[in-house]
């Protein structure tokens, strides 16, 4: 049935077939608005019937309801709850606590975990050869492993007991590695400041060499102008370094005091 008003005039030529004997006007299953629609003795389909599912997919039909659905609906429609009425507070109803049916399931993955993952450990820590037997982190264990193996079997296998008595090193060399190889050269910079100090580096510690040389070396040719001004000196006066030398002892000899005051 359409919708659309027709504005017809008494001008327009107009003709309708008309109905055939015996037809009525079709008529929807329940018209709340129709003050003339009377209820069926079997009642309303929405008063029997439960809603199905949401159509899923390209299907136009909806699915029937599932078991819990009917019983939801049930409930609704009896205005029931399954919460039983509080003893102490009237009105009120008692706090259902939920029941963990699954707590086997729970407990007993919670073992095969455990076991799973402690039987790995115990295995990788104990029992399995790291590192094709060379010095690892795990090496303590593993001697420990074969100490007990050998106090209950009596004995070990020739890799065994290299294992446990001559363990290989583990190869790695630590060398010192210089600055430029992994800092910049705009990082090597040190910023300095009165609350600041940077930490010396490799660099610090050269330049800080190098001007200790420097000044060593100036010192020892200051000494070398020194002793070679005094041999000229005593080669002008006719001095020896004999007599030089008696004249130092005589003067560092203590003086005689009288009475051992003056």
């Amino acid at each position: 049935m359409s919708n659309n008003k027709h504005h017809l005039s008494e001008d327009d030529d107009f003709t309708r077939r008309p109905n055939p004997k015996g037809w009525t006007a079709p008529k929807a299953p329940y018209n709340p608005y129709d003050p003339n629609d009377i209820r069926p003795a079997e009642g309303y389909p929405s008063e029997y019937k439960i809603p199905g599912q949401e159509p899923s997919g390209f299907s136009s039909i909806p699915k029937n309801p599932t078991q819990y659905q009917k019983i939801n609906e049930i409930m609704e429609r009896l205005n029931y709850t399954a919460r039983p009425q509080s003893d102490l507070y009237p009105g009120q109803y008692k706090v259902l606590r939920k029941v963990d049916t699954n707590k086997r399931v729970y407990l007993g993955s919670r073992y095969f975990t455990t076991l799973i993952v402690g039987g790995i450990s115990v295995y990788a820590l104990f029992f399995h050869r790291w590192n094709d037997g060379k010095e690892n982190v795990f090496s303590d264990f593993y001697r420990f492993q074969l100490r007990l193996k050998e106090r209950v079997l009596g004995g070990l296998s020739e890799r065994d007991y290299d294992d446990l008595y001559h363990p290989k090193s583990a190869g790695i060399v630590v060398k010192n590695v210089p600055d430029a190889v992994y800092i910049p050269e705009e990082m090597q910079k040190t910023k300095e400041t009165d609350y600041n100090l940077n930490r010396p580096s490799e660099k610090h510690v050269l330049e800080a060499q190098r001007i200790q040389q420097q000044k060593e070396e100036q010192m020892l040719k200051e000494l070398e102008y020194h002793k070679d001004f005094a041999k000229s000196f005593l080669k002008e006066n006719g001095l020896s370094e004999e007599e030089l030398k008696q004249a130092q002892q005589e003067a560092n000899k203590p003086r005689k005091k009288w009475f051992g005051i003056f």
